[in-house]
């Protein structure tokens, strides 16, 4: 389904444009922020995800003339979807309301409804470690490389070291980075990249979205009066 809008192109106060992930998804994913930005960045690490789609729907609220236009709409593996809201921390309160009466809406449709804020995306320098890894998804790899890595973590089912990989395979970080990239491999969802830190099998089963997808951002589904 097209998006309702085209993303404004010009813009003196936000980050706006095109990502673009011909290993994820056909389409450009669009946004209007750096916040939507870096949120994206992070969700496309996310193993079980298979699509983002950019105000995918116009919501028609039981107040006239209203209407409400989601951020994104994120499909998984499974087939289940949920929808997402960036929203820096601080307009939150003001909207919450708002978010009551679109989280009752589409629960209506099975569809769990997301707040997310920047603290859940950027802290820690999460989205910035998203973005690094992102630039080496087109790096040029060899086939028999990829194999390799994707063989030796599959002997550790509960993760292991970043630097283990590095040092045993002979590889360098930016190999590293594509196969994480490419989700042949994942890092947790701190998206830590220190020798120290793990890196696991891939797993892109599915039994709860909203739940699973949760854990990712550190947060859960839109509750009225929460």
């Amino acid at each position: 389904m097209a998006p309702v809008r085209q993303v404004v192109t010009r813009s003196p106060k936000r980050t706006v444009g095109l990502i673009n992930c011909p290993w994820f998804q056909d389409r450009p994913i669009e946004h209007e922020s750096r916040l939507e930005k870096h949120f994206v960045y992070r969700a496309l690490l996310f193993p079980g995800l298979a699509t983002i789609e950019h105000q995918p729907f116009k919501l028609l609220l039981k107040k006239p003339r209203q209407s409400y236009t989601p951020d994104f709409l994120l499909t998984f593996a499974n087939g289940q979807r949920l929808v997402v809201e960036v929203k820096r921390s601080e307009k939150i309160k003001t909207h919450r309301e708002r978010f009551d009466v679109i989280a009752a809406l589409l629960a209506e449709r099975e569809l769990p409804f997301f707040v997310v804020h920047q603290g859940q995306i950027d802290g820690d320098f999460r989205a910035q470690r998203a973005g690094l890894i992102r630039r080496y998804a087109m790096f040029a790899v060899k086939h028999e490389l990829i194999e390799g890595v994707i063989t030796f973590v599959n002997r550790f089912p509960a993760g292991v070291s970043i630097g283990k990989v590095i040092k045993t395979l002979r590889i360098s970080e930016h190999h590293l980075y594509h196969l994480l990239a490419r989700r042949y491999i994942s890092a947790d969802r701190r998206t830590s990249l220190s020798p120290d830190d793990l890196v696991y099998p891939i797993h892109k089963e599915i039994t709860n979205a909203a739940h699973q997808f949760g854990n990712w951002f550190g947060c859960a589904p839109w509750r009225a009066n929460t």
